[in-house]
This record gives C-alpha cells, sequence and structure tokens, in this order.
C-alpha cells in the first residue's frame, strides 16, 4: 500500500471500528452505559448526526426502512450482561425507553423534548461490558448474508457520529488525504465488520466475480472493500 493510502488507513480505522468519545473507557468505546446522568455520557443530539447520515444516504440502501443500533458484549462481560440491559434517552426533563429487539439492537427515535433537553443515551450496565455498531438491512436479502450498499451506509452513520468527537484538525487532515470529506468512499478503504456470528469465511459476490474477503482470526469480524466502485451496492457477501 503506498504511503498516502498507509496514512489514511492508519487515521481512519480507529475512528471507525470504535469512534472515540468525548470521555472514553479504556477501550475508547464511543456507546454510553451508565445508570446515571453525568456530563461524561454520550449526547443524544451527536447520535442523530446518524440519523440524518441514514436520510442523507439512503439510496444506498433504498429497501431499508431504518437504521438499528446493536450491542454486543465484549470480552470482559459477564455472561449474563443482556439479561437485565436497558436502553433510555435521560434528561433533566425527560426520560424516553428505547426497547431492546431480541438481536440486543434498538432504534433511535427523533424526540425534540429529548433533544431540547440534551438527553444522553443511557445504559444501566457498566460501559466496559459493550459495544456497538450500527445495523442496516435492506429488505429481500437472502438470510445470512449481507448487502454491500447496506455496510456503505453503516459506514456513512458511524462517520457522521465520529466526527462530532473528531477535532477540526484531524477532519482536515483526513479530507486532505483521501481527497473527499466523504471518508467512506476512499478508495482503498476497507472497513471491518462485526459478524452476526463466528464464520470461517467470507466471500463477496458481485455477478460472475467472487472475492474472498479477510476475516479476524477469531472469526467475529470482516473487511469490506466498501470505497471500491468496481463492486455495485447490490453485491452481496456470503458467510461460510
Amino acid at each position: 500500500m503506498p504511503r498516502r493510502h498507509a496514512a489514511i488507513a492508519a487515521l481512519l480505522l480507529p475512528l471507525l471500528w470504535q469512534p472515540q468519545a468525548r470521555a472514553e473507557d479504556e477501550a475508547g468505546q464511543l456507546v454510553v452505559i451508565n445508570g446515571t446522568r453525568s456530563p461524561e455520557l454520550q449526547p443524544y443530539r451527536y447520535m442523530l448526526s446518524g440519523l440524518d447520515a441514514f436520510e442523507d444516504n439512503h439510496a444506498l440502501a433504498p429497501n431499508a426502512s431504518e437504521v438499528r443500533f446493536r450491542l454486543h458484549k465484549k470480552g470482559k462481560a459477564p455472561a449474563d450482561a443482556f439479561d437485565t440491559l436497558t436502553v433510555r434517552l435521560l434528561g433533566n426533563e425527560t426520560e424516553v425507553p428505547l426497547p431492546l429487539a431480541p438481536d440486543h439492537s434498538f432504534t433511535l427515535p427523533r424526540h425534540r423534548a429529548a433533544e431540547d433537553d440534551n438527553a444522553d443515551v443511557v445504559l444501566n450496565q457498566k460501559k466496559s461490558y459493550y459495544g456497538w455498531m450500527p445495523d442496516v438491512r435492506s429488505a429481500g436479502v437472502p438470510a445470512g448474508m449481507r448487502r454491500l450498499g447496506d455496510i456503505r451506509l453503516e459506514c456513512r452513520v458511524m462517520v457522521g457520529i465520529a466526527k462530532n468527537y473528531i477535532p477540526f484538525m484531524v477532519r482536515a487532515l483526513i479530507n486532505t488525504l483521501t481527497l473527499t470529506t466523504d471518508w467512506c468512499s476512499f478508495k482503498d478503504f476497507k472497513l471491518s465488520v462485526r459478524a452476526d456470528h463466528e464464520i470461517d469465511r467470507a466471500t463477496l459476490i458481485d455477478g460472475a466475480t467472487r472475492i474472498e474477503l479477510k476475516v479476524s482470526d477469531d472469526g467475529q469480524s470482516f473487511s469490506v472493500p466498501i470505497g471500491n466502485k468496481q463492486y455495485g451496492n447490490d453485491a452481496l457477501i456470503e458467510f461460510n
């Protein structure tokens, strides 16, 4: 990889895989998971930037009705970490429950009172137990497969949120290196995506083209060439 591309990857990967918050835990975790309101919690208004990005880039996944935010356990989490987990929007004057689906995902509504109240996204367990990723799923995708355009849209949601935390000079540097403000479209950028279950192989299928994707050693994630315009949004990823 050319030196410029290596520098871009070094900047983008940490920012997009686990975006950093103002006050981060030891793993740089963005999700706010605490039971009490604090100035160090995740601002709801920053998460709304992800909803804006979903709407602005919906053409990448026109058959996806929403973006969800899926939680996953980290290595230090106890086996029962999801058993009593709750998610809320919490402000000084507002409290809005965010129900968890069986896959541990939730949707984030637009709630003007919570926004005006500077509410936070709050969980009732230790924040070091959990990670999260945006989750976009188009209708009609075969079971057990992922659509490339959905993942490209997930990247835009992540960037929309992450840019709230990234200093202006760093953003300007990335814009200069990538020659675009749409970092997810940088031609050599590959996004690490968490798998729905442990996998051995991941194959990108676009018509007659089949490309083997890199899978992490633990089988928990795979690397997707989201910036490569050679592959269409309707390309699918198959897992074994």
